[in-house]
């Protein structure tokens, strides 16, 4: 069998590096078929599975260390928290209390597929998915408060009116440990004159899933203008459903249950915050250092008032500043720091600085002359 591939990867078929693409290695990279005569058989070249399936040893090349790469997914986490908190909707993270299996019936060499993150070559729970499950819990356990068909009718829609709120896809918040798994069903092939019975032999079927413990984020957006009472009691379906009913495939027998980790997502929303902060602090600090005032604020800031007072001595007694404008903005920005106006007065602020009353004046003559200095030089310009 003959694949069109680049020269790197037709010289190492079989390796998978950690840091790939592990979604486009399991959707495109099953490279272990063979034709034999008008039958494709997967080649048993002698190193099987435990189990002695060859296509479990296939998936196997996936569970040896865990796929994502933290950067990319930090990144990721981090746009669709700020996302979330831009539009006014709610996000939370949920850590899975068992396996949990998602795209189980997508089509694959292996028989089962697996659902992946485009660009983040991690599992992922698609929205649509997320949407589907929430509204089969909020109308299998309709809630009894007053108002709740109709919350839900705005939420998920109506013949010809979309709902409200628009869910996203749940992707992990770490690099995602895989596991190969197997079910084995007794009763397949039977007939109406050969039942089905557990004296059929087995037929082991492989599929992959995310190992318990795995995080993942779950946000929902509004796409219109949502009453609080709405938001929150989506928040409680999606609890409810995640906890009780569970996603992606195999829930009946306890696959997919999660529970929602209230401190994992006040992290993750601390960190949102602290990122904004730092951003913002950035920006002031860009535009601070386009003006000369701006840019002595920035020197200043944090300096005690002793060093503000020797840094008035040094630039504009011992060695003044020579440009009168670069004076003038050294003395405006002195100003801003609220100390000058106990100066005028005779006294600082803290009695610590140790500079008596003569000197906090002269300091301040310095000042005042910085910025005449300036204005004069400014009306000479401007005749």
């Amino acid at each position: 069998m003959t694949r069109p591939l680049y020269a790197t990867a037709a010289r190492h078929p079989e390796d998978r590096t950690p840091a790939g693409h592990a979604g486009l290695w399991f959707d495109k990279f099953c490279h272990t078929w063979r034709h034999d005569g008008d039958v494709w058989t997967m080649r048993d070249d002698g190193a099987r599975g435990e189990d002695g399936n060859p296509k479990l040893k296939w998936l196997q090349t996936l569970v040896d260390a865990p796929v994502g790469a933290q950067d990319q997914i930090d990144e990721h986490v981090l746009r669709l928290v700020r996302l979330v908190e831009r539009c006014r909707g709610l996000a939370a993270v949920f850590t899975a209390e068992a396996r949990f299996v998602t795209g189980l019936g997508r089509s694959h060499p292996v028989e089962n597929g697996f659902a992946w993150y485009p660009t983040l070559g991690t599992p992922c729970l698609p929205g649509s998915s997320v949407k589907g499950l929430v509204r089969a819990w909020a109308t299998a356990e309709p809630d009894s408060r007053p108002g709740a068909e109709r919350i839900r009718d705005r939420v998920f829609g109506t013949p010809g009116r979309a709902g409200s709120l628009c869910f996203l896809d749940a992707v992990p918040i770490a690099p995602v440990r895989l596991e190969a798994d197997v079910m084995t069903p007794h009763f397949a092939g039977w007939e109406e004159d050969d039942p089905p019975g557990d004296w059929r032999s087995p037929t082991p079927i492989p599929f992959l899933a995310t190992a318990s413990g795995t995080r993942f984020l779950f946000g929902v957006v509004p796409v219109r203008p949502v009453d609080d009472d709405d938001l929150s009691t989506v928040d409680g379906w999606l609890r409810d459903a995640l906890t009780w009913a569970g996603a992606g495939a195999k829930t009946a027998v306890g696959y997919g249950r999660f529970r929602c980790d209230d401190e994992e997502t006040a992290r993750w929303t601390q960190r949102v915050g602290d990122e904004a902060r730092r951003r913002r602090e950035e920006r002031e600090r860009q535009e601070a250092m386009s003006t000369p005032e701006g840019r002595w604020r920035l020197t200043l800031r944090g300096l005690s008032e002793a060093e503000v007072l020797e840094r008035v001595r040094i630039h504009l007694e011992k060695e003044p500043l020579a440009d009168a404008r670069e004076r003038h903005a050294f003395a405006q920005a002195v100003c801003s720091t609220g100390f000058v106006e106990h100066w005028r007065t005779g006294r600082t602020q803290d009695p610590r600085t140790g500079v008596g009353k003569r000197k906090l004046k002269e300091r301040v003559r310095l000042l005042d002359d910085a910025a005449r200095a300036e204005r004069e030089s400014s009306e000479q310009d401007w005749s």
